[in-house]
């Protein structure tokens, strides 16, 4: 463990000075990181907003750091996927018997269908009708043989793709893109897609104690997925479901139930994973399961087994995140309205569902009927907090802790945990008495950065390019940036052309600010055939090159304009 970190979880335990961080100060004096990150602060002990922040700021800093315990994370994700897929059979079981070329069902079961079918019709209005065609779409991320740093949308363009049994039904409309006119015309030889039996598994971080589990789909597939994804996003705004822009209204929604006790915040262990192949063939038209059922991947190969998949789709599916969200949203809609209350207020992010308090229970027990595990630590209906997206409220006030994901070893590092600390101290206003208990903390974060990085200061808005303080230790620049134009002469009849160099408009708009600025990786087009570059142009690629997912070449501090609200600065912003 890094002598630093320490130092400043220590500043944080002194400041703190209850039990609980008195008991973090030894767990991590002693190396206890497993007994450390299982620590959990549980709002009902505690009677108003700042003891429970101050304890949970404590208790959160290091639990989902990556510290070295004899905990197998790896192992645990492989685990929960057994695990889900045990829970995935047995609901497919349960709910079989209610499909409607079975319905072998009882006259108790009359209820459950007659829901069923109300749920159908609200699941139908959302959707609306199967699109008129598919456009492929690109995301960053890896795919079934497209891994590492060639995720780029030209380097999935260049490899031989893949696609499931099931969806080869869609090759003639894959065959009409500039995709695939471009292996035609460049490599002839893998233009035909590569048929492959599923997705593989693999896992991702998640906190200290265990790993996520993920999968990467075939190119092809994966590519009308996200379209697929794209059309629900679209289609849930009918209900007032924001799947782009919902974070926010998530965040004052469950700041007014903890103040009010009218909304109750829900969330579920494992939704994706516990979505089961039966619960969408119950609730989707059969012209919608059918375009699903192609898209998906019916099997996932788990180390050198492959596996006949219980759940309808994981996480890497590009529409996972969509239809989860439309079945939670739809499921809860329907069982306010057969309560008499107003649909409306529902609201959902994923697996964040916002109910009114009064149909929790009636809510929670539809979810556990139809195979889902509410996490009852993380929801809420009753007493002062609520969670949600992200924001953690206690009556009222924000009580959200700041959660130190990877050990620094860079200013980069040191600058972005100097701000979160920074930022939980003011979540509750700029007056806020609690940044007397983290300033000395954040001082300590600042101790590694070089002196030259360290007077890179500015607003919040511009991210983790600046250490966030006041206005008035803001690094302005002492001089105007210049930028470079090239204009031509002629001298003894020879045209050329020069570099001009010409001031910015020095007013206040055009203020610039010193900052620790990443400095992209970028990748030249040709490295890739002209082919596949002419259908990368149709997608609106920048022509000067791509930058693979997180990648670059390093740091350099830099000016930047100070009105810019992006954490990470287009290219055409930076000024060395």
């Amino acid at each position: 463990m890094d002598h630093q970190v320490i130092r400043v979880l220590n500043s944080l335990a002194d400041e703190v000075g209850t039990p609980r961080a008195l008991s973090v100060k030894i767990l991590a004096h002693h190396g206890e990181w497993a007994e450390l990150q299982q620590l959990r602060c549980r709002p009902q002990d505690y009677v108003d907003a700042e003891h429970y922040w101050r304890d949970n700021l404590v208790t959160e800093f290091l639990r989902k750091c990556d510290l070295p315990t004899n905990v197998d994370k790896e192992e645990a994700a492989v685990r929960t996927f057994w695990e889900c897929e045990s829970q995935n059979a047995a609901t497919n079981a349960r709910l079989t018997r209610f499909l409607p070329d079975k319905l072998l069902i009882e006259p108790q079961d009359e209820p459950v269908v007659d829901f069923i079918n109300r749920w159908r019709k609200e699941v139908s209005f959302v959707l609306g009708n199967l699109p008129d065609t598919l456009t492929p779409r690109f995301s960053g991320g890896a795919t079934y043989a497209d891994t590492g740093v060639y995720t780029t949308t030209p380097d999935k363009m260049s490899s031989t793709p893949q696609i499931y049994a099931e969806t080869r039904c869609l090759i003639p409309l894959w065959g009409e893109t500039s995709w695939s006119r471009a292996l035609v015309k460049e490599r002839p030889w893998q233009s035909d897609p590569l048929t492959v039996r599923g997705n593989i598994f693999f896992t991702v971080p998640k906190d200290g104690t265990k790993f996520r589990g993920c999968c990467k789909e075939a190119s092809i597939n994966i590519a009308y997925q996200l379209d697929i994804g794209r059309l629900m996003k679209d289609r849930l705004l009918r209900i007032g479901i924001d799947l782009r822009q919902g974070q926010k209204l998530h965040n004052q929604l469950a700041r007014e139930g903890s103040v009010t006790g009218r909304l109750a915040t829900i969330d579920m262990s494992n939704a994706s994973d516990t979505l089961c192949r039966v619960l969408p063939q119950l609730t989707l038209r059969s012209d919608w399961v059918a375009l699903l059922n192609s898209l998906r991947a019916p099997m996932t190969r788990v180390g050198k087994k492959w596996v006949r998949l219980e759940k309808f789709s994981s996480m890497g599916n590009g529409f996972t995140f969509e239809l989860e969200s439309l079945l939670f949203a739809t499921m809860a809609r329907t069982v306010i309205a057969s309560e008499g209350g107003d649909p409306g207020e529902v609201r959902c992010f994923g697996d964040d569902l916002i109910v009114p308090s009064a149909y929790y229970r009636s809510v929670v027990a539809a979810l556990r009927f139809f195979g889902f595990t509410p996490n009852m630590k993380k929801t809420f209906a009753e007493g002062p907090f609520r969670e949600s997206c992200g924001g953690d409220f206690f009556a009222g006030v924000p009580v959200r802790a700041h959660y130190l994901e990877e050990l620094p070893d860079e200013p980069q590092h040191w600058i972005s945990l100097a701000n979160g600390l920074r930022r939980v101290a003011f979540a509750n206003g700029i007056n806020s008495p609690r940044w007397r208990i983290v300033e000395r903390a954040w001082l300590r974060c600042l101790d590694p950065i070089p002196s030259h990085i360290r007077r890179c200061r500015g607003p919040e808005s511009l991210g983790d390019c600046v250490i966030h303080d006041h206005p008035e230790f803001w690094s302005y620049s002492k001089h105007a940036p210049r930028y470079r134009r090239e204009t031509e002469i002629e001298e003894a009849g020879i045209r050329r052309k020069i570099p001009v160099c010409e001031d910015y408009d020095s007013s206040w708009d055009s203020q610039y600010i010193h900052a620790y600025l990443p400095v992209p990786n970028v990748l030249p087009w040709h490295n890739w055939s002209p082919a596949v570059q002419l259908a990368c142009c149709t997608l609106g690629i920048p022509s000067q090159g791509l930058t693979p997912r997180g990648d670059v070449s390093g740091y350099r501090v830099g000016l930047v304009n100070a009105r810019l609200t992006n954490s990470w600065l287009p290219r055409t912003h930076l000024r060395f």
